[in-house]
Order: structure tokens, then C-alpha cells, then sequence
């Protein structure tokens, strides 16, 4: 974990200057993909909503739920993967080859191996693996959007103060702010009302939020389970009376959020849907 944890800090400096560390991100990857399957057990921890879930233990240290059919066990399958994504979005158009579900596979890989990692024999950096998330979408979504300017802040005119949320594209006459989460529970409040700020200052448009996440999972060890933390009402009474967001887009959706009550208010989908439809959509509107 020196190994991980040193790179991972090399990465971190690189993006924090606005490099694009994707050759990075793929090596700390592969390696968590091997570490994990070289030095941890494998439990099933169940079935939800139709998706198998199993857990990386080390000793009496456990992971988070990962699901089994998205996540690659080989580094030589992520490697290869994430080299056809990365060319994909080189290109900048959006026209993407890549089947969706081997877009949204890549990517669910990549965060929950680095976070399984963390959580066996890490466990108190707690905010490392939302970081290396946001760098890893950062830096893919700066291949396709070359005349934006990445940053975290908007700046507010005539209060002296800003917006801040994990990921900002501006291209000085439209952006997005892009809050990135491994999971919501009770943040999903903070995406609805800085977007009620930045529509109330620059009107509605100005600005898009697009949500991004990982799962609301979470391992339930009394029945050796996994739970979805979901709050449907919560999410769909914000987006009705508070702001609106563009979309709010999970590699492992809650189902519970992709029933027409929900989906019939704001976009829910899958980041296979978000890189291959959904972001180009955003752009041109």
C-alpha cells in the first residue's frame, strides 16, 4: 500500500496542476487488480436486485460490496479496457465505438479496486478513493472537452464569494458542475443547492450540474448482505421545488432510482449512457 498510497500522491500533484494523469491512473489500477486477487479471500455477500455482490477480506478486514459481473479480474482485461477508452475520447468527438457496458465495466473497475484496496489496508484515509475518483473523471472528461477550463470554483460576481464542487468545466459562456461521489446518503442536498445559487446569479442554463456516482451499497455484515441506501422521495422533491440537475448518473444504479417516478424528473443512468449519449446532449443544448 506505500507503493499505492506514493503514486496516488504523484498522480494527485499532476491532475492538482492540470495534467491529465491517465497513464498513472491505469498502473495504480492494475496493481490494486493484482494485489487484491493475489493477497485477499473472495466472499459472496449476496444477491440485490437481481446483481451479485461478493467482499475482499484480508484477516478480519473487509471491503465495501463490489458488484461481480462489472468488475474485470485480470489487470491484462482493465489494461486493456481502459487503453480503448482513453483512445476513444482522445478523439475528442464523442462518437464512441465502445459498447456501453464495457465503458461503464472499465470504470467501475477502476474506482473499486483502488477504494477495496483502501478499505482492507487503509482504512482511515477515508477520502482517498473519492479523490482518485474525481481525478480519474477529471482527467478522462478533459480528453473531450479541450476548449473548457477544468477547475473546482465558480466564482460569484459582486458577492466575494464561490461555488466549489469537485469538478467544473467552463468554456466562459456555458459549464458544468460536476459533483463526484462515491455514494450520496444525505449529500444529495449539496448538488440541488448550489445549482438554486448558480441559476438565482448567472439564470437558469448558465450553468448545468451533472451528479456523478459510484453506488448508494452498503455492506450489511449482521445477515452478510449488501443494502441499497436510497431516498427516492428526497431526490425527486428537490429536483421538483429546489433546482434541477441534468442528470445524475451511477456505475451500479439503484434500481429503485430507474423507475419512470424518478427517471421521469431528471435523466438516471449508467456512465456508459452519460460518455456515449447523455454528455454530448448536455454540450449542444
Amino acid at each position: 500500500m506505500q507503493s499505492i498510497a506514493s503514486q496516488f500522491l504523484g498522480l494527485k500533484r499532476d491532475y492538482d496542476r492540470d495534467g491529465v494523469p491517465l497513464v498513472e491512473v491505469r498502473e495504480i489500477v492494475s496493481y490494486c487488480i493484482e494485489l487484491l486477487f493475489s493477497s485477499t479471500s473472495i466472499e459472496s455477500y449476496g444477491i440485490l436486485d437481481d446483481k451479485e455482490y461478493v467482499v475482499f477480506t484480508s484477516g478480519e478486514n473487509k471491503s465495501r460490496p463490489v458488484r461481480k459481473s462489472i468488475f474485470y479480474p485480470s489487470p491484462e482485461i482493465f489494461q486493456n479496457q481502459w487503453d480503448l477508452l482513453v483512445k476513444e475520447l482522445s478523439r475528442g468527438d464523442l462518437n464512441l465505438e465502445l459498447k456501453s457496458d464495457d465503458i461503464n465495466a472499465t470504470l467501475y473497475t477502476a474506482i473499486m479496486s483502488f477504494s477495496a484496496c483502501f478499505d482492507i489496508w487503509k482504512s482511515k484515509s477515508r477520502k482517498t478513493p473519492g479523490t482518485f475518483f474525481e481525478i480519474i473523471l477529471g482527467s478522462l472528461l478533459t480528453l473531450v472537452l479541450p476548449d473548457h477550463k477544468r477547475g473546482k470554483h465558480i466564482a460569484l460576481p459582486s458577492f466575494g464569494e464561490q461555488v466549489t464542487t469537485d469538478i467544473v468545466f467552463d468554456n466562459g459562456s456555458s459549464g458544468l458542475a460536476i459533483p463526484v461521489k462515491i455514494t450520496t446518503r444525505e449529500r444529495v442536498v449539496q448538488p440541488y443547492a448550489q445549482q438554486r445559487i448558480l441559476d438565482s446569479v448567472f439564470g437558469v442554463g448558465r450553468y448545468k450540474s451533472v451528479l456523478l456516482c459510484v453506488s448508494e451499497t452498503q455492506r450489511d455484515d449482521t445477515k452478510k448482505g449488501v443494502n441499497n441506501i436510497c431516498v427516492p422521495g428526497t431526490l425527486k422533491l428537490y429536483q421538483a421545488h429546489l433546482s434541477s440537475l441534468s442528470g445524475l448518473y451511477y456505475l451500479d444504479p439503484p434500481l429503485r432510482y430507474l423507475n419512470p417516478d424518478v427517471t421521469d424528473l431528471v435523466p438516471v443512468g449508467d456512465y456508459g449512457d452519460f460518455f456515449k449519449y447523455e454528455l454530448k446532449k448536455l454540450l449542444s443544448s
